[in-house]
């Protein structure tokens, strides 16, 4: 075992993931390595938005081989870069969302109106972000800033940023309103349901992707475990 929680080579410890359960394995990068081909969006679009989603899934393996793959095909600093902004901005996008639940619940408590009634997830929160937005003062004005600075057209477009990689990302955040919005920017700017069912499964495995990549800490775990069980049976 190293002193480090996240090792710089984990080629060992996946090989050991591979070997306990090839099955699954193979399984897993069979769906992972179909995601990933060219189709309706090309592998090197699909890699962008694999590191936007490496961001938000804060995946140290991810991030890194997502970066080496973009540039392996073509992807610029820039596009790079812009990946990384629209991954941050949808990190925050879900707060942003789900403030509405916090000025719902300020408004019935106003009303003496119990928490417990009601349902979240209210199909229209217009009125919650604006209740948000009124009570952020001058932030909110910097919130919006940097959301029209990171969705203009750049080294990625408009669209593709707020349609796919964006779509992808809401996906990996948990935000139905962010779904929402994107499916509407995606239609909107002309993509089809391929396009969008392909950015979903890249959202899909960068989600189980980190978890796989830190499947290495467990098996380094398991390989120091299994070595003192062995230690004690033979008393060596």
């Amino acid at each position: 075992m190293t002193e480090y929680m996240l090792k710089s080579d984990i080629k060992a410890d996946i090989t050991h993931l591979k070997e306990i359960e090839p099955t699954l394995y193979g399984a897993w990068m069979d769906f992972h390595n179909s995601v990933f081909k060219d189709g309706a969006i090309s592998k090197k679009e699909k890699e962008l938005i694999a590191i936007s989603g490496a961001h938000i899934t804060r995946c140290s393996y991810c991030i890194r081989s997502r970066v080496t793959i973009s540039k392996k095909y073509g992807a610029s600093d820039q596009q790079i870069a812009e990946a990384i902004y629209v991954g941050m901005r949808f990190a925050m996008g879900a707060p942003y969302a789900y403030s509405s639940m916090a000025y719902e619940a300020w408004d019935a408590l106003e009303n003496d109106i119990p928490l417990t009634e009601g349902h979240f997830f209210k199909k229209n929160i217009a009125h919650e972000i604006k209740c948000f937005s009124d009570a952020s003062g001058e932030i909110d004005g910097k919130f919006k800033d940097f959301t029209k600075k990171v969705f203009a057209d750049g080294a990625l477009t408009k669209d593709f940023k707020r349609g796919l990689m964006g779509l992808a990302c809401a996906h990996m955040t948990r935000c139905p309103y962010c779904i929402r919005g994107c499916v509407k920017d995606a239609k909107s700017a002309g993509f089809s349901k391929e396009q969008i069912a392909e950015a979903i499964n890249v959202g899909m495995v960068m989600a189980a992707g980190a978890c796989y990549a830190h499947s290495s800490v467990g098996m380094e775990a398991l390989s120091k475990i299994n070595a003192e069980e062995e230690q004690k049976k033979t008393g060596s």
